[in-house]
Parts: structure tokens; sequence; C-alpha cells
């Protein structure tokens, strides 16, 4: 969010991440650059939680990740 404006950020990159289930977690990956994130929802918490990640200092690859990640456990009636 912008502090001045009030304004929440957009995202100026979009990101094509694949994202897949496999075991109970959702993998999340991107191959330029190269990222990995994996996330799983743990039983009676409402949201998801990173297992693991790539190391990045690049915060809009790491929020879109989440997002993508989100999206998808929608899409499998993970969460609401």
């Amino acid at each position: 969010m912008d502090l001045k404006s009030g304004r929440k950020l957009e995202s100026k990159r979009e990101h094509e991440f694949e994202v897949v289930e496999e075991g109970g977690n959702l993998i999340v990956t991107l191959s330029k650059p190269r990222f990995r994130a994996v996330y799983y929802k743990p039983t009676g918490r409402p949201q998801l939680v990173l297992r693991e990640r790539t190391k990045t200092d690049d915060q809009e690859i790491i929020a879109d990740a989440w997002k993508a990640a989100n999206t998808k456990a929608r899409q499998l009636g993970w969460i609401v």
C-alpha cells in the first residue's frame, strides 16, 4: 500500500506460474527467473502455509506465488 495516497500498489510484472497439487502440497514453479514454493493447508487452519521456497529477495515473485497458490487452493475447495 502506498502510505501517502492510501492506494494499493499493483504488481508491475505478471508471472506465469505453474501450480500443481501433489501429495497434499501445492507446488508453485516459475521457469524464468527460476523459482519454486511449496504450500500446504493444515487441518483446522483457514489458510495455506509455506513449507519451503527458493531463496529470493524479490517480494513481487513471493507475493505472486502466494496468490497463485491461493487461487489453486480455492479451485480445489481447500479454502473459501
